[in-house]
């Protein structure tokens, strides 16, 4: 719990530092867009980067945790979609962001962050698959589950593909893989200004989020929200603890040195940055047609 807590507090003291600022007037939401924008084009990409770049690729083809962790995600993905439509009256559309809403992470503010940290360099490389995997399978699925009547699902999931080859994280992913199976040497003043974007990713990322949810309006959707927290903050995690327990999938990550133990504690973490983390579409009162 001691070194839950030594990393997660500095995490939060971050994100309320960023809703003390907006709370006196300092920053303002159009400050919160600059930052996250900063965040999420100029200093996350590189901290991936340089933390894959000198990676093997052949890291990344582990089937076996790749399989099991998305199985979970699929899972909430659909079971909560199909809830959600029949507890809160959702349309398909409404019902499939609700059920990408209960899978979908947030890398880019706290899970790379926290996982590296956490776990140094060894957990870039699953992270770094999870994002990948998750961006394909689960805006796919969200893509044909959004598509209305009428609409070719086709269509909907080019433009989705569409989109994500234009996603920084998954550009920095490819790039880093290429640049490891090539060979070369990063020149020293390049791997300087990566090496110092990527050091201002996390507090950045935590401060914008800050100033982000800071005022958001919770009461309209109330019900939409705990539904949220129960797949994103037991079901999910029960889910993968199942499925990769004894963490033999995560041996052939480097992570098992580091015991199973901080694995488990990867999973306690996870559900203090889902809290935070509740996509802020569900905060928003929604429109009935």
């Amino acid at each position: 719990m001691a070194t839950v807590l030594s990393i997660s507090v500095p995490f939060f003291a971050i994100i309320f530092l960023g809703m003390f600022t907006r709370a006196v007037g300092f920053f303002q939401r159009t400050d919160a867009r600059t930052l996250s924008k900063f965040a999420f084009y100029v200093t996350v990409p590189p901290m991936l980067f340089v933390n894959l770049a000198d990676k093997d690729p052949a890291q990344m083809l582990n089937w076996g945790f790749i399989w099991r962790f998305e199985l979970a995600t699929l899972i909430i993905l659909v079971s909560s979609a199909m809830i959600a439509r029949r507890l809160f009256s959702l349309s398909r559309s409404e019902g499939g962001m609700y059920g990408l809403n209960a899978a979908y992470p947030n890398y880019g503010y706290m899970g790379i962050p926290l996982g590296i940290l956490t776990f140094g360099d060894a957990a870039a490389v699953p992270l770094a698959v999870i994002l990948f995997v998750d961006s394909v399978l689960l805006f796919g699925f969200a893509a044909i589950a959004v598509s209305g009547r009428g609409t070719s699902w086709v269509g909907t999931l080019a433009s989705v593909l569409r989109t994500m080859a234009k996603n920084p994280f998954l550009i920095a992913i490819a790039a880093s893989l290429v640049f490891s199976a090539s060979g070369l040497q990063m020149p020293v003043f390049i791997d300087r200004v990566l090496t110092m974007l990527a050091g201002a990713a996390t507090p950045v990322a935590l401060f914008a989020l800050g100033v982000t949810v800071f005022g958001q309006s919770l009461q309209s959707s109330i019900g939409e929200l705990l539904g949220i927290s129960l797949f994103r903050l037991i079901l999910h995690p029960l889910l993968i603890a199942c499925y990769l327990s004894g963490c033999p999938a995560l041996t052939r990550y480097g992570l098992r040195s580091r015991s199973c133990r901080p694995a488990c504690r990867w999973r306690q973490m996870s559900l203090w940055w889902r809290i935070i983390t509740v996509p802020m579409v569900c905060s928003q009162p929604r429109q009935h047609s």
